[in-house]
């Protein structure tokens, strides 16, 4: 039974990585609004490619898959150069 105690482990600890919480996903929407609304001299096509990742995240998130927008609410955020 020894043996068996480090895969139980890692499976115990594969079930505690992060996964993408619902409520992240309208917290990464306000970072990338805010970031917008103090941006004024950013390139309007790179505002124009921000606003639409944005509103793909909001889509997949009230799809209910949050995984995916996270990614894209992070590819967004990684344009606007922000956390």
């Amino acid at each position: 039974m020894q043996a068996a105690a480090p895969l139980v482990l890692a499976l115990l600890l594969t079930g505690t990585a992060a996964p993408a919480w619902p409520h992240s996903c309208p917290l990464e929407m306000y970072k990338i609004d805010q970031a917008l609304s103090r941006s004024n001299n950013l390139d309007p096509l790179l505002i124009k490619k921000v606003r639409e990742l944005r509103a793909e995240g909001e889509k997949l998130h009230k799809q209910d898959k949050h995984g995916e927008a996270m990614l894209v609410l992070g590819s967004a955020k990684k344009l606007l150069k922000i956390e």
